[in-house]
């Protein structure tokens, strides 16, 4: 069985990705003008260790310094320092072998507190450390603005990633029947199927006991769901051997996974990337439970747990039901879902009497619809609005889909002749949402126009006790008894849900309602309650009578996110915030025509024009995005970010010069502007220009970082090596992509380049095929990638596996 050393061991590859670590530590011991790292295939003998010498030998000539970098009797590699002071160095020549094994034990230690010690793999602390750095590189580009780049090719990170949980089915019977020692090897053999299967960029981890997680960059909800399936087929076939019954033991495991920004929403992006990151590691682990609660070897995304991973969990009186659906899971008051019973869900096979011949599948057939009319954390109460057949009940364990915005069967079903009038709530003299609903379709119809109010009146407390909850239907009682007085004698109200009200208002504005609001917010009975109200008017552009109510809602959140008073009217700026979410999520062109309705609503609203260029950008649509952003540069000449864009999106569209003026006038404003300065110093470079090039390069690395602009130091380190690596200057440019790589270990070229540097060197080609697989694996569609990563591998011999990559690299750039 495999074990783990108490002290982490070190490979060639960790002097590579700890080589900052190392220089800093050396810095501190001589001062030197530059330094490479060579991995020789064989130890010089001058440098190797002896009786006298067990840490080597360092040699001194003239101002170059070579030291032997030794662990365990094993030469890892030479750092060589150049322009060292002669004198000083030879006095302390016998001491430095010494200081270097320091280093390399305070790496050791280093890795060793991010790493498991049975599997090897990172651990917990690592992989929230590493979701924190993601989670603030994407921050900046997933919400269009004023300040939202049109290109965030140069921004240095992905623009999403995914994060897979992975627990073992019934991992504690193992450790029980087999032993904990027995238990400890099929982790490890479930770690070495992560480790192959999972591509090289992405950090694999074991979380705890039989728990792993995957952070995988720059993975798409499909891609993520590719490797989550992958995963869950080649660990059931995880098989050990236990020799005292020469039995053999397997393992299954069920998967969760979640991707960011999609699977976020609304005010949790305003959280601390630190608070973001358990928020990701929760929604996984809600994911992960769902997988495990729906039977071994189960795949989940948390974006399936609330449209197709909902229970009834216990069927109450008054046509209400508890699901297993809460505010973790991203559930909100207002939603609704269909009943399906666990046979009649279309995809249960009909077989016969001896159960050998599968005839089909039972049809679809719905129980009900219903809506959330109280969401907790974990759980939600639901009322029924519609059910399909009085004699068929919706029981315990049958299952909830949810329902698209506009898609509700309510509004659709004509009433049934016998059927029971609305009736209003005694108490509050509201309409139950039901009623509401089937009494609003006859009102909304009968109006030319209205304001439909949504009013949340909650206690402040986290946990609302009973007697918080009688208060707020005093509340509701006295909302009801002056709703006649603010609104008219034909306002109709209901309950949208427990805490949130509903009104239906003929004949009034919005902005009368809001003056309304206001005015019953000053009875001193309100004061001690938390308030949001959305309210949303008809006409409106070309919404429908029917989607006013969806309005309201949108308005709600807009509301949500003011400071102080919590009242918002349906406008262009609601429009943007639910375009903005749009656009988070990944849903472009939903976000995109939403945009469009922002403008129609509000011509000059700044950020949905901004943000619509940004969307056309990211679509390949450079003219359509050159036209919104020169408009906006002329119009407001003090936004510096419109300016940029246009200079973007006409470098895009095949006019260099006209960017060239863009940028050079964004300059002009801000002298400082990074993205600017990489813009026109890859310019230069294209024209041969090197000077200048690395002029503004520099020019980067002394910019402050702000305005939600990539740290400047990290955007310099990578043009500045790839200009040195231009320029036939390798050592320097060695060092500078080490440092653009550990800044943004997603920078492919920079993997690129350095394998390059390594395979021209004649250092040890298995450092080479490492840095080369990284680069393929994060841009698989460029030719020169593989062509070094094959190098590598024939380099070392291994001429089938280089053939084996040809033909990959063929698929994948043909």
């Amino acid at each position: 069985m495999n074990t783990a050393s108490p002290i982490s061991p070190l490979r060639r590859q960790d002097i590579v990705e700890y080589e900052p670590l190392l220089k800093s530590s050396f810095k501190e011991l001589l001062s030197f003008s530059s330094y490479s790292l060579m991995f020789p295939a064989v130890s010089p003998e001058e440098l190797e260790p002896d009786a006298e010498h067990p840490y080597g030998k360092a040699v001194l000539e003239d101002d170059r310094l070579q030291l032997p970098l030794i662990r365990g009797d094993r030469l890892l590699a030479i750092f060589e320092a150049r322009g060292v002071d002669a004198g000083k160095t030879a006095q302390a020549l016998p001491y430095l072998p010494v200081m270097a094994s320091l280093c390399l034990e305070q790496i050791g230690l280093r890795k060793l507190a991010i790493t498991d010690p049975l599997t090897g793999l990172a651990n917990r602390h690592c992989l929230h450390g590493a979701l924190m750095r993601e989670i603030s590189g994407i921050l900046g580009s997933i919400m269009p603005g004023p300040e939202a780049v049109a290109d965030d090719s140069l921004q240095g990170h992905s623009a999403c990633f995914g994060l897979i949980m992975i627990d073992l089915d019934r991992f504690r019977q193992v450790n029980e029947s087999y032993g904990h020692l027995f238990g400890d090897r099929i982790l490890n053999l479930a770690a070495e199927v992560l480790r192959d299967v999972c591509p090289k960029q992405a950090l694999v981890c074991r979380l705890d006991g039989d728990s792993f997680g995957v952070l995988w960059p720059q993975a798409s909800r499909s891609k993520l769901r590719d490797l989550a399936s992958n995963l869950g087929i080649e660990m059931s076939k995880v098989t050990a051997r236990f020799a005292p019954l020469r039995e053999d033991v397997s393992v299954s495991a069920s998967i969760g996974f979640v991707n960011y920004p999609q699977d976020l929403q609304g005010s949790q992006f305003q959280k601390a990337p630190a608070e973001q990151a358990w928020l990701v590691l929760e929604k996984a682990e809600k994911a992960l439970n769902t997988a495990k609660a729906c039977g071994r070897g189960q795949v989940y995304s948390f974006n399936q747990i609330l449209t197709q991973g909902g229970v009834v969990l216990e069927v109450m009186p008054m046509n209400r039901l508890i699901i297993n659906l809460g505010r973790s899971v991203d559930a909100h008051e207002g939603q609704r879902f269909l009943v399906w019973s666990r046979k009649f869900n279309g995809r249960e096979t009909i077989v016969g009497a001896s159960g050998d011949v599968v005839f089909g599948h039972y049809p679809p057939m719905y129980k009900a619809e219903v809506s959330l009319v109280e969401v907790q954390d974990e759980m939600a109460i639901a009322e029924i609005l519609v059910q399909n057949d009085p004699d068929w009940v919706v029981e315990k364990g049958d299952k909830l889909t949810l329902l698209d915005e506009h898609s509700g069967l309510m509004e659709q079903r004509e009433a049934q002749p016998g059927a029971r009038s609305p009736q209003k709530d005694l108490l509050t003299g509201l309409y139950p949402y039901r009623d509401f609903l089937q009494t609003w379709q006859t009102a909304r119809s009968q109006s030319k126009t209205f304001s439909v109010l949504l009013m949340r009146l909650e206690s402040p407390h986290s946990e609302r006790t009973p007697m918080d909850q009688m208060k707020e239907e005093q509340f509701f009682q006295a909302l009801t008894n002056r709703a006649e007085t603010l609104f008219g004698p034909s306002a109709l109200g209901g309950r949208y849900s427990m805490n949130c009200v509903v009104y239906h208002v003929p004949d009034m504005e919005p902005s009368e309602c809001a003056r309304a609001v206001r005015e019953l917010f000053e009875d001193e009975r309100f004061a001690g309650l938390d308030k949001s109200v959305g309210i949303a008017g008809y006409p409106f552009l070309d919404f429908t009578r029917s989607d006013i109510l969806d309005n309201a809602r949108k308005a709600m959140d807009h509301a949500a996110l003011l400071q102080d008073e919590k009242i918002a009217c349906f406008d262009s700026i609601s429009l943007n915030i639910s375009a903005d979410r749009l656009f988070a999520q990944g849903e472009v062109y939903d976000a995109i025509a939403e945009y469009k309705k922002a403008l129609t609503a509000d011509e000059g609203n700044l950020l949905a024009r901004n943000s619509l260029g940004v969307c056309y950008a990211r679509l390949n649509k450079y003219n359509s995005a050159r036209a919104i952003f020169q408009d906006l540069a002329a119009s407001h000449p003090d936004q510096i970010m419109p300016l940029y864009n246009f200079g973007c999106a006409c470098l895009k569209d095949g006019d260099p010069e006209a960017a060239r003026q863009a940028f050079e006038q964004v300059l002009a404003v801000k002298p400082d502007h990074i993205y600017a300065l990489i813009r026109l110093g890859l310019m230069a470079e294209e024209e041969g220009d090197f000077e200048r090039a690395w002029a503004l390069y520099e020019q980067v690395g002394a910019a402050p970082a702000g305005d939600g602009q990539t740290p400047a130091s990290s955007l310099a380190h990578r043009y500045l090596a790839r200009l040195a690596f231009r320029r036939d200057d390798r050592d320097t440019a060695r060092e500078l992509l080490h440092q653009a790589i550990t800044s943004n270990p997603q920078d492919a070229h920079s993997f690129h380049l350095l394998a390059k540097i390594y395979l021209e060197r004649g250092d040890d080609p298995e450092i080479a095929e490492s840095l080369a697989r990284q680069s393929v694996h994060l841009k698989p569609d460029a030719p020169a990638f593989w062509e070094v990563l094959i190098s590598a591998l024939e380099q070392q011999g291994k001429a089938e596996e280089a053939g084996q990559t040809k033909i990959r690299a063929a698929a994948q750039t043909g």
